[in-house]
């Protein structure tokens, strides 16, 4: 069986997306009421720009993606070219939260597994999103890179 066979994928959750929804689906209750009661149905132009916007926002999401094999994790996300960490590349795996600033600009995940390859490389960093992903496929993850470099300090998940 190839590598590319055997590779594992993070599954993904709903997580990220409930939130918009409830909010999104109670603007267009809101707008369709107002609509009803006043006969302007163009005020639905609202709710449905908001829609199209976000059904944009979540196919980005699903371009987001992370796989690991015997060798390696591997990072897919929309726009960016694919980040690949060999095993024994690896420096450090930390769990982080982003700051403020960090936040706002969006750049990379909020709450995330954060796995650093070459120290002398800025860009050598996979991401591995806590809200993304099923946390018990990321302790796969991780339990696939503490066998393949049991010198490593990998943390434990958090379930909070």
């Amino acid at each position: 069986m190839s590598a590319e066979r055997q590779r594992r994928i993070l599954r993904r959750t709903i997580t990220p997306y409930v939130g918009q929804t409830l909010i999104f689906t109670g603007i267009t209750v809101f707008c369709a009421v107002v609509g009803y009661r006043t006969s302007q149905w163009k005020i639905l132009m609202a709710p449905a720009l908001i829609w199209a916007l976000f059904a944009v926002l979540v196919w980005i999401g699903l371009k987001y993606r992370v796989f690991w094999d015997s060798t390696s994790v591997i990072q897919h996300a929309s726009g960016l070219p694919e980040k690949q960490i060999a095993f024994d590349k690896i420096t450090e795996i930390r769990i982080e939260r982003a700051p403020v600033t960090e936040f706002l600009a969006m750049p990379r995940p909020f709450r995330r597994v954060a796995i650093y390859g070459r120290r002398h490389d800025p860009a050598a960093f996979i991401d591995v999103s806590l809200r993304h992903f099923r946390l018990e496929d990321i302790e796969e993850l991780l339990t696939a890179i503490r066998e393949n470099r049991p010198d490593l300090a990998v943390p434990a998940v958090p379930r909070k």
